[in-house]
């Protein structure tokens, strides 16, 4: 009788322990193993860029504001072992109604300091839209969905106020986008 107590120990604690890992394995594996490099000091850490209208709109109730008619901000996480996360989220007003839209994606990143380039390979993304405080959507992105690879390039400098920035050009496009190193 004991040991088949013994073993049905041994088998709840080999089931929950199996659970436990895989649990801890999906978690860590957000990230992906993906092509990566070192972060380098100077990039690590979070850098955002945001922009909003100068319009503000107010219920047909004047107690009642409505918001901004336009909020967009992005934001990276850099992390020093080439991993990244990536913030989106914007908000609009069109009439009453208040949209707004969220995503975080994460993945694996490489630096290369002499091209000044940086390459996002993004292994997940959870999205989420809502209007007027109401979920409409959210969900993990399928990998169709996911914009892979994107490659930018990038300089780095420091704005008038002092703080650090980086200057990210999507693909080589237009003009760069300035990110502001936040803590």
């Amino acid at each position: 009788m004991n040991r088949i107590i013994l073993l049905a120990v041994v088998a709840l604690s080999t089931l929950f322990g199996n659970c436990q890992k895989e649990k801890a394995k999906n978690n860590s594996d957000n990230y992906g193993n993906g092509p990566r490099t070192n972060v380098p000091a100077s990039l690590q850490g979070n850098w955002m860029y945001g922009n909003f209208s100068m319009t503000e709109y107010w219920s047909q109730d004047p107690a009642g504001y409505l918001g901004n008619a336009f909020q967009m901000a992005i934001a990276f996480k850099f992390n020093a072992n080439g991993t990244y996360e990536q913030y989106f989220t914007s908000s609009t007003v069109s009439g009453t109604v208040v949209s707004y839209q969220q995503s975080v994606t994460k993945g694996t990143v490489e630096v290369d300091e002499s091209a000044q380039t940086i390459i996002t390979h993004a292994n997940t993304a959870h999205y989420k839209k809502t209007q007027n405080g109401q979920t409409l959507e959210e969900r993990d992105l399928e990998k169709s969905e996911l914009t892979i690879t994107s490659r930018y390039t990038y300089g780095s400098g420091t704005e008038n106020n002092g703080s650090k920035a980086i200057f990210l050009k999507l693909n080589g496009t237009g003009n760069a986008l300035t990110f502001l190193q936040k803590f």
